[in-house]
Parts: C-alpha cells; sequence; structure tokens
C-alpha cells in the first residue's frame, strides 16, 4: 500500500514539529491516531484471507482455501506502518513535554484507562503486603524533636504490666516513657553481659 512512498525519517519528523503550535501538535495526533486506526481495520478484514480461512468471492470453485500471499504482505506492510506511526506519536510526545506540557491532554480515553490500570497494577506489585506487627503495637514509629521523643499514633496492644493508659491505646505517656527510657539505658551494661542475644534498646 505504501511501497511507493518513503517514510521521513524520525529526525526530521522531530524537528518539523518544533515549529507547531500546540494546537497543531493536537491535530497531527489525531491525523496519525486516525490512520493507525484505517491500518488496523484494513488488516482485520485481510486476516482471514491471509489465514487462508476464507477466499475470494471471485476464486474458482475448484480451488482450495490457503493463505493469500498478497494479503499476507499487505498486513506485514501495514504492521510496519504503523509502527512508524506509533514512534511518531512518541516523537509529538516528547516534544509536548519538552515544552513542559502534560501529555495527559493528547491520551484518548482508552490510552488513559491502560496507563491507569497500569499504574495501578505497579502500586499493587510494589507494595508488599503490612505485617500485623506494624498495627498490633508490636512495633512503633516516631520522632525525636528537642531531645523527645514522639511516637506516631498507631493501634496497640496493653502493656505486660497492665497499665491503664497503655491499655487504652496501647502508647506511653510522656513520663512513662521517660522512666522506661532510663530504665533502659541503665540496664544497657548488664545487657552487653547477657549470652542470649536480648541486648539493645526497646520502646
Amino acid at each position: 500500500m505504501y511501497a511507493d512512498t518513503r517514510p521521513i525519517a524520525p529526525s526530521r519528523f522531530a524537528a518539523a514539529l518544533k515549529d507547531l503550535s500546540i494546537g497543531m501538535l493536537h491535530l497531527k495526533v489525531l491525523e496519525i491516531r486516525n490512520s493507525i486506526v484505517h491500518l488496523q481495520y484494513s488488516n482485520d478484514q485481510l486476516r482471514p484471507f491471509a489465514e487462508g480461512s476464507a477466499t475470494a468471492v471471485d476464486a474458482p470453485a475448484s480451488s482450495t482455501a490457503g493463505p493469500d500471499q498478497d494479503c499476507v504482505d499487505a498486513i506485514r506492510e501495514n504492521e510496519q506502518v504503523i509502527d512508524r506511526m506509533a514512534e511518531r506519536i512518541a516523537l509529538v510526545r516528547a516534544e509536548v513535554e519538552d515544552r513542559g506540557m502534560s501529555w495527559a491532554e493528547f491520551q484518548s480515553k482508552d490510552e488513559a484507562k491502560e496507563e491507569a490500570e497500569g499504574a495501578d497494577a505497579d502500586a499493587d506489585a510494589e507494595t508488599p503486603p503490612q505485617h500485623s506487627a506494624w498495627t498490633d503495637g508490636t512495633f512503633q514509629t516516631g520522632t525525636i524533636r528537642d531531645g523527645q521523643v514522639h511516637l506516631d499514633s498507631q493501634p496497640g496492644r496493653p502493656s505486660a504490666n497492665g497499665d491503664a493508659n497503655a491499655a487504652a491505646g496501647g502508647s506511653l505517656s510522656d513520663e512513662q516513657l521517660r522512666r522506661a527510657l532510663e530504665e533502659q539505658m541503665r540496664n544497657l551494661g548488664n545487657d552487653d553481659d547477657n549470652d542470649e542475644g536480648e541486648g539493645g534498646m526497646h520502646l
């Protein structure tokens, strides 16, 4: 279909985009997508003949169905053109983003949906399930500001000594925390001699 036309080189196409306004870039993307849709439609129509599952209407009745090489060649050529057009869309995207604009307004609804689904799948794959120790009070996180420890608010579990405040929220008051830290620091020297591996400071 396009055998007699030599496609413009990607570098020349990219250079030509520099002179186009944003409105013209929008039109160029729509034009390319329209061409891709038409080529895909043509391939869908040619595929049964290329696979040999259909024969031409004017074919002799005695001929057996088989792959039509002309249709095979046409589909391959169309796919090459589709690949070149997809590359051109990528060049338009690069130009748009180089101008500091978002590609989102150039996307079709299908592309935006696919990208959102892909992002959701990536997020699910990258976020492992959280261990219960992070939510049941086994571990607690916080920050130290001006020499004071400030624990993050998290659901906890009652302390071993049954303290009412700890049982209610699983956290210590500032005074309780100060006493616990002082006690732990006093015991650090003794823990170094402990062979059971229980040394260190635990909140």
